[in-house]
């Protein structure tokens, strides 16, 4: 589209062609509370509200979320920046990557604009939707489009230059009065006749750009024959002659987020408060709403102001002022770190100063800082999180960790204990990573310390104890901790000290002369290697390292305890593709493994990598293009043994999918299968489920003949093809699925239908 016309018609996708909602096994959580825009249908008595997490609707009359929406749901993108109803009562969503999702409020349907999206043009945004008759005008990163409402197909070529204005100025606001459209831009304000001149020819607009209107003019509102724009540095009015300043020194000097003009009255989000005037008198200016986080102003059936804030949903004046009104959702999108509790409960860390962390029951989100828990500590600022022994440990970053058991919140910092600050602060607590060893001793590594250790070991009633730090790690920032079978500590390392740092106490906490520990530096893995991101043990007692070109497996990992000089090699992962084993290169950031020691890796810059066991087969990959994934960035994974569930954070979001790895049954029960009956050939293999941990299945049919036979994964759940050991597709009827464990003591048994198409 870069200096070429949009002239035909858009790319219009119907809703099953584009979306992910029918893919039942993802799941997406976004923070629903940063309001970007607000716009309401008075036929539903719907508020929709759009967030940098989704879209939701509220019931105007009672002020319930009646529902949310994210890419499961129909959107393209969560990351969105406009909204607004046409006069076919289709919901119109525009969103920071360019996309515009077209929902019809009268059917639920979905159609898409994607020509924004997919153009070459450096700056995309969606930033103001503005409807003038039969056509949208968008305002976006690089000048206005329009668009008809009636077919969906683009007017004109983009209006790149406006005046006097650099070549694709970013417009941030629409509107209109007496046929002049009039753009808030980052450079100032630009006009122009809609309905006479010709809008691709600069000549045709006006320009104006005098302090403070010559920077960052965010909004822009018609009131009459009256224009008001507001910008970082205050607000103005146009009467039609001149550009004037706001007649009340409050609003004219004050940083303008939104105007909004309801019914005779004007609305303005000047600083942190939204204050009001008549049309017909404007220096008569009375405060609205009190100090707040206002970001956008909406109103519904241009009688009641809707107030979006920008960390705390909508606020709806007909109702309690003071209610913010938003989905359960995570405190924000920010995923950096995750764990799963014995009860199944998904905790993560917020990563950011102001976060927290949050937890995740299954069905709701609670969200934990010091508004909300001033327990925690005396910080919001939580970067890493880990689970064991019936305890949660969330590990703040200054505010040390914080240990959660139960309703029993207990924080632990250098004034209440022996732990170290840092050495220009020694009240800044900053742990960084932790597990719990095989005798349950929670260890856990220190970013920084004055104290000259950087593992310290829990055991339990305030009892800390430090390890000096050898001098191969007196300058590194220890973080992530793996523990082996042989208690060794496995520790990422940073800093001026990048690589891995190990660490075995030889089974006496307090004694140090047998202490044993040794480092593998960036070097030991190769010239390429420039950071060590994760690390994990795996089910096999072998140590997998997470770096920016690859992973590096130890596999024998008593030899590093055995002869710290001799210590075993790191083995570059290489994936089979073909007949060939290729090395794995991928800028790795985020590993673990599930209940059939499969790996999950989660990279830089191409989403999750699902590995066999030993690593040497790619079962799956996930992206954003192609699957519901938020964001390509992987920080963080976690897959539940109860579930099978596997959990991928990252800084748009948590993203999961259904696995069939969930940890397998004591004792058999009933064998289950799904589909039942199973029609073949299929692209869908059959599930079968309520398996003991390495169950071997028979498939025998009705004449007692096995048709085929296999191992399973190791888990609760197989699946089978509907072949038999020759390859075949076998016949209609209905077979016997036999399991059993290995000696033959425990079996199980369940019948399913197969129907041969």
């Amino acid at each position: 589209m870069s200096g070429n016309l949009i002239r035909i018609f858009s790319a219009i996708i119907l809703f099953n062609s584009y979306s992910f909602s029918q893919n039942k096994n993802w799941e997406n959580y976004t923070d629903l509370k940063i309001i970007t825009s607000v716009t309401a249908d008075t036929d539903s008595h719907l508020i929709f509200c759009a967030s940098k997490g989704g879209l939701f609707s509220v019931d105007a009359i009672t002020g319930k979320v009646i529902k949310k929406y994210t890419n499961l749901d129909g959107l393209i993108s969560n990351d969105l920046t406009s909204l607004t109803v046409d006069n076919k009562r289709r919901l119109w969503v525009g969103a920071s990557d360019g996309s515009i999702s077209v929902l019809d409020l009268s059917n639920g349907s979905w159609k898409y604009i994607f020509d924004i999206k997919n153009s070459n043009e450096s700056i995309k945004s969606i930033n103001y939707l503005f409807l003038s008759g039969n056509f949208m005008y968008v305002a976006t990163g690089y000048g206005i489009q329009k668009i008809s409402v009636s077919n969906f197909s683009f007017v004109d070529a983009p209006y790149y230059k406006l005046g006097v204005f650099p070549i694709n100025t970013i417009v941030y606001a629409l509107t209109a009065s007496n046929n002049v459209l009039y753009a808030a831009t980052k450079t100032g304000i630009a006009y122009a006749n809609f309905v006479t001149s010709n809008l691709n020819d600069p000549g045709s607009w006006s320009n104006y750009s005098a302090v403070p209107m010559n920077a960052d003019v965010k909004t822009i509102e018609s009131a009459g024959d009256k224009i008001f724009a507001g910008s970082t540095g205050g607000c103005r009015y146009f009467d039609g002659n001149d550009w004037l300043p706001y007649p009340n020194p409050v609003i004219a000097s004050a940083i303008t987020k939104s105007i909004k003009v309801i019914s005779n009255n004007i609305y303005f989000i000047s600083d942190t408060k939204i204050y009001t005037a008549n049309v017909n008198t404007l220096s008569d200016v009375s405060e609205f709403l009190s100090q707040n986080n206002y970001s956008v102003l909406g109103s519904y059936n241009n009688s009641v102001p809707v107030a979006g804030l920008s960390d705390n949903g909508i606020i709806i004046s007909s109702l309690n002022p003071s209610a913010y009104i938003f989905p359960n959702s995570p405190f924000s999108n920010v995923f950096n770190h995750l764990s799963i509790d014995s009860d199944n409960n998904v905790w993560a860390a917020g990563g950011l100063a102001n976060n927290g962390f949050y937890k995740y029951n299954g069905s709701e989100w609670e969200n934990y800082n010091l508004s909300t828990h001033p327990e925690i500590g005396n910080s919001n600022w939580f970067q890493k999180i880990v689970s064991g022994n019936g305890n949660v440990w969330a590990l703040g970053f200054g505010g040390g960790p914080t240990v959660i058991n139960g309703n029993n919140i207990t924080n632990f910092n250098p004034s209440n204990s022996i732990l170290p600050g840092i050495s220009n602060n020694p009240l800044f607590c900053v742990p960084y990573g932790g597990a719990y060893d095989q005798n349950g001793v929670l260890w856990l590594s220190f970013f920084g310390t004055n104290s000259g250790s950087s593992l310290y070991a829990y055991t339990g009633n305030n009892n800390w104890i430090a390890f000096q730090n050898p001098s191969t790690i007196t300058s590194a920032t220890l973080s992530e901790v793996a523990i082996d079978s042989y208690n060794t500590k496995w520790i990422t390392s940073g800093g001026s000290r990048s690589g891995v740092y190990y660490f075995n106490e030889n089974t006496t906490l307090n004694n140090s002369s047998d202490d044993i520990s040794g480092f593998y530096s960036n070097s030991d893995f190769g010239s390429e290697i420039t950071n060590i991101y994760d690390v994990i043990v795996d089910k096999n007692n072998e140590v997998w390292i997470a770096t920016n070109n690859g992973i590096f497996i130890i596999n024998n990992p008593y030899g590093a305890i055995q002869n710290p000089s001799q210590k075993p090699p790191a083995i570059k992962l290489g994936i089979i593709s073909g007949n060939l084993k290729v090395p794995f290169t991928e800028n790795c950031i985020s590993l673990t493994n599930d209940i059939l020691n499969d790996k999950w890796i989660g990279t830089e810059t191409n989403g999750v990598f699902h590995l066999s066991s030993d690593g040497s087969t790619l079962i799956e990959q996930f992206n954003s293009n192609k699957t519901p994934l938020l964001q390509n960035q992987i920080k963080t994974i976690a897959v539940s043994n109860k579930t099978g569930r596997a959990y991928f954070g990252t800084n748009s979001g948590l993203s999961s999918y259904l696995t069939n790895a969930i940890e397998p049954v004591a004792e058999f029960g009933e064998i289950t299968f799904s589909p039942n009956p199973y029609l073949i050939p299929s692209d869908v293999n059959l599930k079968i489920d309520g398996l003991i941990e390495n169950s071997i299945v028979k498939i025998i049919n009705v004449s007692g003949e096995i048709i085929t036979e296999f191992d399973s994964p190791g888990g609760r759940i197989a699946v089978w093809n509907g072949l038999n050991t020759n390859n075949e597709l076998v016949p209609t009827g209905i077979y016997i699925v036999v399991a059993y464990n290995k000696d033959g003591s425990k079996a199980g048994k369940g019948k399913v239908a197969v129907v041969r198409k």
